[in-house]
Formats: structure tokens, C-alpha cells, sequence
């Protein structure tokens, strides 16, 4: 690809600008677990600041380079691939490590590729920032592609937080159009495509924001598809209520097991929160008592559990409703 003057004339000045910056650069590289992978470091410092990027890097990603290299003294010369641009290295290998300085040359028809789509020119930090996380053309064209409308500084934070080109088409497919802020905050807190997808076909309409923050209160697909088996779609607001209060799939089976299923998603958490187990209600039905539920938190707020309901019957006390029972709880009586 030939680029326009004006390209060149950048191309010149950014040069210059990397060249007359007063940073200290400097590489390090080890061998990693993995027979196809080195440990390499990248480090620039100066009086005042310092920056350090260290991961486990594909031998394919190298050029003039080979694990070999790492187990012989020799004098290093190599080059560190990625669609942004490359570093040059140079330096020594000796006994299973190499360490040296470090220039990097941007890749300028990346450049060129990211000003046609919209992202603007990235500014000297910008391009190591594009080249360490490895954002590739592929990466911006689908953020681009999907509508995502993505600043550079927004596209190199969506690469940081790791989300992935399938989880931003999974949000297009259902039918979200959300801000680059909410997708972050959304990978970040560990939302899936796959709550995604069982939150639309639940009938949910919602916003990132409330995705987000079912996610961050344990709502996930199977709690989602645990809710529908007993009957119940909730609002998400409910959804939320729900799992704050530690309402299970097995307490609500416990609650169905003793009758009490097509409860409203509030009489649940009153339930719930009042301490009243599964085991309590299983008792009283099967005692023979038809409490309600707003009957069983009442009992259960008086002190009333299993053990009371059977003293009271074997002490020949038969036929009481509810208000009996508190009453005599809250006499002492037993």
C-alpha cells in the first residue's frame, strides 16, 4: 500500500518524535513452560516514570529468532511482530536468557487502515498501547463492523478488559446497541454470551447496566432456567431481590415439595428472609396445618418452628390457626 505525502510527512515526524524521546528501553527474555512460547519483557523508563509489559509470547510472533538461541552465548538481533508495528532488538543471549534495548517502528499502513475506519491517529503511547495488547486489523474492523462507533482510547480499553469479537457479535445478534462503557463493564464483571442469549429468549429487555449488575448478584443462566422450571419470570429488579436474599433453586423446591409453589417472587423473599426453612414448612403440612405464607414468616418471627407445631399436638392442642400458636409462643407456654 503507498502512502500520500501527508501520511509520509507523519510517518517522518513520528519517527523523529520516538527518536528524540528521552525513554530508557530495554527487553528481557526467558524460556516459558511451553515449548513454543518465551517469557519476554518489555520495559521503558526515564527519571520519574517507568512501565513494564511481561507475557508469555508465541515463537511464531519472532523473526531471526529460535528457542535455541536462548541456550548459547551469542550476540541477539531480532525482531517482535504485531499488526501495529515491530520492535526491533538487539542485545545478548547467554545461558537460558537474553536482556537488551529495544525501538519500535510503527506499522503505518495499520495506521492508515485505523484512520479509514474512523479511529483517528494514535498518538506515540497509543501505538505501544495498540501493539503490546496486540489489536489486530481483524479486532478493529469487527468493533467497527458491529456499530460499536468505539474511540481508539475506548478500542485499546475493550482489548485490555479482554472482550472478544464473538461476545460483541452475540450483543448485535440479540439485539443490543450499548455503549463501548457498558460492554466493558459488562466483560468485566464475567457476563456471558450465553446469559445474554437466556436473558432475550426469557423475554428480558434490558440495558447493559442491568445485565451487569444481575451478573454481579450470581444471576446466571442455569439460576435463570432453575427460576423458569418453578414457574416464575420475574422482573429483573426481582431477579436481583432474589439472589441477594439467598433464594435457591433447592429452597424453592423445598417450598414446592410442601405446597407452596406459584408464590409470588415477594412472598419468597419474605420468606426467606425471615428465616423460614423449607424444613418448617414441610412440618406444618405435614402436621396438617394450611398456613399461608404470610402465616409461616409470622410464626417464624415468634419463635415458632417443626418441634413447637408437635409439642403443641402432643400435648392434645389440635385445630389451632396461626394466631393461636403465636399467641402461645409468645405466652410461653412450652
Amino acid at each position: 500500500m503507498q502512502l500520500s505525502k501527508a501520511t509520509a510527512a507523519v510517518a517522518l515526524l513520528s519517527v523523529c518524535a520516538f527518536a528524540a524521546d528521552e525513554w530508557e528501553q530495554r527487553w528481557t527474555m526467558k524460556r516459558s513452560d511451553s515449548s513454543d512460547r518465551v517469557r519476554f519483557s518489555i520495559e521503558r523508563l526515564r527519571p520519574g516514570s517507568r512501565w513494564m509489559n511481561s507475557t508469555d509470547v508465541p515463537v511464531s510472533r519472532f523473526r531471526n529468532f529460535s528457542v535455541d538461541m536462548l541456550g548459547r552465548s551469542s550476540d541477539a538481533r531480532f525482531e517482535y511482530v504485531q499488526d501495529a508495528g515491530r520492535l526491533l532488538c538487539t542485545g545478548r543471549f547467554s545461558w537460558g536468557s537474553g536482556s537488551g534495548t529495544w525501538t519500535f517502528t510503527p506499522n503505518w499502513a495499520f495506521v492508515s487502515e485505523l484512520r479509514h475506519m474512523g479511529y483517528g491517529d494514535p498518538d506515540e503511547e497509543q501505538l505501544l498501547s495498540l501493539f503490546l495488547h496486540d489489536l489486530t486489523l481483524e479486532f478493529a474492523r469487527g468493533v467497527h463492523d458491529a456499530g460499536l462507533q468505539a474511540s481508539l482510547k475506548e478500542l485499546i480499553e475493550l482489548r485490555i478488559h479482554g472482550v472478544r469479537l464473538d461476545f460483541i457479535r452475540d450483543l448485535k445478534a440479540n439485539g443490543y446497541d450499548l455503549p463501548v462503557r457498558d460492554v466493558i463493564q459488562m466483560r468485566i464483571h464475567g457476563v456471558s454470551s450465553e446469559l445474554i442469549r437466556d436473558l432475550k429468549s426469557a423475554g428480558y429487555d434490558l440495558t447493559g447496566k442491568q445485565i451487569t449488575e444481575l451478573r454481579i448478584h450470581g444471576v446466571s443462566p442455569e439460576y435463570l432456567r432453575d427460576l423458569r422450571s418453578f414457574g416464575l419470570r420475574p422482573p429483573a429488579s426481582d431477579l436481583v431481590q432474589l439472589k441477594i436474599h439467598g433464594v435457591s433453586p433447592e429452597y424453592l423446591k423445598g417450598l414446592k415439595d410442601a405446597g407452596y409453589s406459584g408464590l409470588a417472587v415477594q412472598e419468597i423473599v419474605n420468606l426467606r428472609t425471615h428465616g423460614v426453612s423449607t424444613a418448617f414448612a414441610r412440618d406444618a403440612k405435614d402436621l396438617g396445618y394450611q398456613f399461608t405464607p404470610r402465616e409461616l414468616t409470622e410464626l417464624r418471627i415468634h419463635g415458632v418452628d417443626g418441634t413447637y407445631l408437635r409439642k403443641l399436638r402432643e400435648a392434645g392442642m389440635k385445630n389451632l390457626n396461626a394466631s393461636q400458636i403465636a399467641k402461645l409462643r409468645m405466652h410461653g407456654v412450652f
